[in-house]
């Protein structure tokens, strides 16, 4: 071949990678508003807690099992998109392109022609990239969210409530063709738009604002290139882009949780992607005029001055009577007297000590689902009708429940002010942190047991019932609130400036304590119970009272709280709590001296660490435990000489189920009390951790590795550090496990019981073995869509139940692996033993009665001699 006849195909190759380098050096002019539409697009196909923001906005606005078709949320959802994120996309993008001047050298300017006319004409391909570009971007953002939707569609999980989720699934298959259909009206609007600047009165204004703001424009270098001086951007799209950018500064600095109400969730995500990109483009803008990294300046002055003057992220402290904790052995006292055996412990229940297991909103709303299903039992002895969403009803007769034992069993018949009372302390873990701080504000809400719930009639959104009705529903929908949107405000604004603005772990705390605020204080039950209260303190404030103010008698028992954080500077624990952490007790297992004895083993104290005239909201001794990774920043806990005494980051770091501070708390319980049998009952939230633990060795997970890994060697690392906090509470489990069956009898039944969140199928089915594969996650985030809430109540629901409404229950097959029968039947039986029934050492106890034979498990093997009274501690490095 000649070399004349090569030129040609020379000549095509290299325009074609001039064009490449033309197209790569435009995505690189607008990369500020390219990666905010890229993260977005990221976000809703990758992440499945975004997704589920999804669900809300195809289920409001209409009743379970309706299509709202076009409800207010889905207009909000798409004016959202519109205004904040692909207008200023669009916008910022235009700008950038038309005003740089490497572009500029580019292209040969052709006079009084059109916008995309001018620069075809000039430069071919790269006047239509510079033209289309931003349309695309502005366009993509309408497309992100229809993936969403369809993502959301995988997710949904499987219900007893068929139709919910069948009207949810069709609903947010036309929310993701709505999203798409912007695409096109929004491309019709910017060819409307050039055509709108060019004549009519829109011109007018432009021609009429131009020369009154140009030397606003020049002046921060939004002004016409000097040799383009009529410019492509009107006044009018350049002054709408400034107002954005200051109104986002103002508004987003000024009150998140306000506009978290305005502004929910899918609604919030174009101004969290859209809000900063006019900022961050001018700056991008600058550099490239400038030819200096403005950008990486910024965040370079930004870490630089966070490490010279700190930052934002101090734990909320708040001026308080010197703290007066109960002592263990005052909180044994107080609870025997609740429970009718003062002075007389072996003749008391067996006290009952809740390990929550971290997980964000997934384990607040299910550990205060779980507390609230035991709290119903009177539900459960008259009997109750069932409403499905379809309004199908279907009548429970009085103990249908195959797991609750009567008086035919020769147990007691209980009733939930005794449920309530047999509860002694709950050691919670990130989001069971919250769970439990709801649970005792709430408990605390109507002074004593047997009140009606503090929660009004009609539910106040994003519950997924209509009535509220028991305790259950009260502690469902308290738990159910968007704590989501406030902590992405401040994720993306507030920590963003951290000059004197609350951090996003505060504006987590301050959502929490308004949605307890928004339903308790329309109780009317409260209302009187807070007119007979001698301090005057509001039940409906009570997340934002001084934690260890809250209220604790005989007459009205609340359980005690154990929340769990980690230490930044020494891995250990600290404990943030209402009971003092030391005890008299000789000899003292843990170490340290007799009369000052350490409850829980080499755990800090959180109380020590603070000045003594200083505590903490209710809601920050919960945020203490639950300062997940991205989520919330680690917390600096302001010692007493107004220094950093350490940084608290979330519980599960240590050890993810709190079953270690609940056994540190039995141990104790025991030394103290030998005549009290302390029962563990655990609630996880994971379906993965379920389907891993099953069909393994006590206080292990079935390992199977994938054969291959990327980036292994930074992959492997962070994976075993992130499996540790689970293998932690594995062994915690199988400690507690080992230590009770040691000190207790095993005629008394189970002394501890794990409720757990059955792992499910992509199929919709209960997994045929314990086989780690591909199952349907469950989002774990501050907020849960309703499908997910109803799939979090029915793990409680008994097979028994399931067949009396006619449902084929695929939660009540595959025995333990997708059932919580047995552990259920574990904890009522539990709640109806004596202590003393328990006891190695009384030749009064008694054996409890035997679960029902369907449900019956071994127990754990006796030793051949009795254990040491006060058990051995295990020393935790």
């Amino acid at each position: 071949m000649t070399t004349k006849a090569l030129q040609p195909a020379g000549s095509r190759l290299a325009q074609a990678w001039g064009e490449i380098l033309d197209f790569a050096l435009v995505l690189w002019v607008v990369r500020v508003p390219l990666v905010s539409v890229a993260a977005g697009l990221l976000l809703m196909a990758a992440i499945t807690e975004a997704q589920d923001v999804m669900v809300h906005v195809a289920m409001a606005g209409a009743p379970l099992a309706k299509r709202a078709w076009i409800s207010w949320e889905l207009v909000q959802l798409f004016a959202s998109t519109f205004l904040f994120w692909a207008m200023p996309v669009h916008y910022a993008a235009r700008l950038l392109l038309e005003t740089d001047r490497g572009l500029a050298a580019r292209i040969a300017p052709v006079a009084k022609a059109g916008p995309g006319a001018r620069a075809a004409a000039a430069s071919g391909a790269l006047g239509w990239v510079i033209l289309l570009v931003p349309r695309v971007l502005g366009a993509l953002t309408f497309v992100a969210f229809a993936i969403g939707a369809r993502q959301a569609i995988a997710n949904l999980p499987t219900i007893d409530d068929t139709p919910v989720v069948a009207a949810a699934r069709a609903q947010l298959g036309y929310v993701s063709w709505l999203m798409l259909a912007g695409v096109p009206a929004f491309f019709a609007y910017a060819a409307v738009r050039v055509r709108m600047v060019k004549s009519g009165p829109l011109a007018d204004l432009d021609r009429w604002l131009a020369p009154r703001v140009a030397g606003v424009f020049r002046r921060i270098g939004l002004g016409a290139r000097a040799d383009d001086p009529a410019g492509e951007l009107h006044a009018t799209g350049r002054l709408t882009l400034l107002i954005y950018a200051v109104g986002v500064a103002v508004v987003l600095v000024a009150n998140p949780v306000d506009l978290a109400r305005a502004l929910p969730l899918a609604a919030a995500v174009p101004l969290v992607f859209g809000g900063w990109v006019p900022l961050l483009s001018f700056f991008s803008a600058l550099g490239r005029r400038l030819h200096f990294p403005f950008l990486l300046t910024l965040f370079a002055l930004g870490v630089a001055g966070v490490a010279v003057f700190g930052d934002n992220h101090a734990v909320r402290l708040r001026d308080a009577a010197p703290p007066a904790r109960a002592s263990l052995r005052q909180g044994l006292d107080m609870w025997m007297e609740a429970n009718g055996c003062a002075g007389k412990p072996q003749d008391c229940p067996r006290p009952v000590i809740v390990a929550g297991a971290g997980g964000a909103s997934r384990a607040g709303f299910f550990t205060a689902s779980v507390i609230g299903h035991f709290l119903d039992v009177d539900t459960f002895r008259k009997g109750s009708v069932h409403t499905q969403a379809d309004q199908t009803k279907t009548v429970h007769a009085p103990l249908d429940d195959g797991r609750l034992a009567g008086k035919a069993d020769g147990q007691p018949v209980l009733n939930g002010a005794q449920v309530r009372n047999r509860i002694f302390a709950i050691s919670g873990v990130s989001g069971s942190a919250y769970g439990a701080a709801v649970i005792a504000g709430a408990l605390a809400a109507t002074g004593p047991p047997g009140g009606a719930v503090p929660c009004p009639r009609e539910a106040q959104g994003y519950w997924f019932g209509e009535k509220i009705n028991t305790w259950r529903d009260c502690l469902e929908a308290l738990t159910a609130g968007d704590y989501l949107t406030a902590v992405f405000f401040g994720l993306a604004f507030h920590d963003q400036v951290q000059l004197w603005v609350e951090d996003r772990a505060t504006l987590l705390e301050k959502a929490w304590e308004a949605r307890f605020a928004d339903l308790v204080s329309q109780a009317p039950a409260v209302a009187a119970a807070d007119a007979q209260r001698p301090d005057g303190q509001k039940a409906a404030e009570r997340l934002a009272q001084p934690f260890l103010a809250l209220p604790r008698s005989a007459a009205s028992w609340v359980p005690f709280l154990v929340l769990n954080g980690t230490s930044v500077d020494t891995g250990q624990r600290i404990v943030t709590t209402d009971l003092d952490p030391t005890m008299a007790a000789a000899p003292c297992l843990t170490g340290g001296p007799p009369e000052r004895c350490p409850i829980f083993t080499h755990a800090l104290d959180f109380h020590a660490l603070i000045p003594e005239r200083k505590d903490v909201a209710l809601s920050t001794a919960a945020s203490n435990s639950a300062r997940f990774p991205v989520i919330s920043p680690p917390g600096a806990i302001q010692g007493r000489k107004s220094k950093v005494a350490d940084r608290i980051v979330d519980g599960g770091y240590f050890e993810n189920y709190g079953v270690e501070s609940a056994l540190d708390l039995a141990k104790a319980i025991v030394a103290l009390e030998p005549g009290l049998a302390p029962f563990i009952l655990v609630i996880s939230n994971d379906p993965q951790v379920t389907l891993g633990e099953a069909g393994a060795g006590e206080g292990t997970a079935q390992p199977e590795a994938a054969d291959t890994l990327w980036l292994g060697e930074v992959a492997g690392p962070l994976g075993a550090v992130s499996a540790v906090r689970g293998g932690r509470g594995r062994l915690a489990q199988a400690d507690a496990r080992a230590f009770l069956g040691a000190r207790l009898a095993a005629t008394c039944g189970p002394h501890m019981a794990h409720i757990k969140v059955a792992p499910e199928t992509l199929a919709g089915t209960c997994p045929p073995e314990p086989k780690r594969q591909d199952i349907r996650a469950v989002a774990m985030s501050w907020w849960l869509s309703k499908p997910v809430q109803i799939n979090l109540r029915e793990q409680t629901k008994s097979a028994q139940a399931k067949s009396a409404e006619g449902k084929s229950g695929w939660a009540g097959s595959g025995g333990g692996l997708c059932s919580n029968d047995r552990e259920i039947a574990a904890v009522w039986t539990a709640l109806a033993t004596p202590s003393k029934a328990c006891l190695r050492t009384t030749a009064a106890a008694q054996p409890a009665p035997a679960l029902p034979p369907s449900l019956s498990a071994p127990s754990s093997p006796a030793p051949s001699s009795p254990a040491p009274p006060s058990g051995g501690i295990r020393q935790t490095p």
